[in-house]
């Protein structure tokens, strides 16, 4: 990925597990009939929305000064606990990835409808299709470092730890996450708010 490379579509399976964890059911057993039935209809509907998106690009890494990383030139943090994270490489992918908005919107509508139930449940499905979402990202970092014959750490993101929020602005500016539809309100968060980004080192 030199710089950047965008994948659009990103292929993200939502397996029904993830969804009952994240509503708190560790068994299908524990789940009430009436519940199983209208998540199965709210699966169906939300996978039809997804619109899972991403951006990634591989920067060198640097330490300019004691306990500095910079990032592309550009994302510089001192940051103890990135610095930790990405201490021994020389080579990081920066990623920011959305699931759409569209699911997000519906999720919204079905509780501003009064439909509590659905809506709750559409939104631990899109919860689900982010942590999803991270996963396959992890799984494209690690084949590009890979083909730099470089190791993954596991992935950390702004707001970690006491990683700025703020640094959101530079990695997104580095990345042009707005490409993929992402931009970033005046607090550092990010919109669609099903969306993840950070940074996988590569030693």
């Amino acid at each position: 990925m030199t710089p950047t490379r965008i994948v659009d579509p990103l292929p993200v399976q939502v397996p029904r597990p993830m969804v009952l964890l994240r509503l708190g059911y560790r068994r299908p057993a524990q789940v009430p009939e009436k519940v199983a039935t209208i998540l199965d209809d709210t699966m169906a509907k939300g996978r039809v929305l997804l619109a899972p998106r991403a951006v990634c690009g591989t920067f060198d890494v640097a330490t300019p000064g004691p306990g500095v990383i910079l990032i592309g030139g550009t994302l510089r943090s001192a940051s103890r606990s990135l610095h930790e994270r990405l201490a021994g490489c020389r080579r990081a992918v920066l990623f920011a990835a959305t699931i759409g908005e569209a699911v997000e919107t519906w999720a919204r509508d079905q509780m501003d409808a009064g439909e509590m139930t659905r809506g709750l449940l559409a939104d631990a499905f899109a919860s689900s299709a982010a942590i999803a979402l991270g996963l396959e990202v992890e799984t494209i970092a690690a084949r590009a470092l890979a083909e730099e014959t470089l190791t993954p750490t596991k992935r950390y993101a702004p707001g970690y730890g006491d990683w700025s929020l703020a640094d959101q602005a530079p990695l997104h500016a580095l990345l042009d996450a707005g490409c993929i539809g992402i931009t970033l309100t005046e607090d550092f968060l990010m919109l669609p708010a099903k969306s993840i980004s950070g940074v996988i080192g590569g030693r």
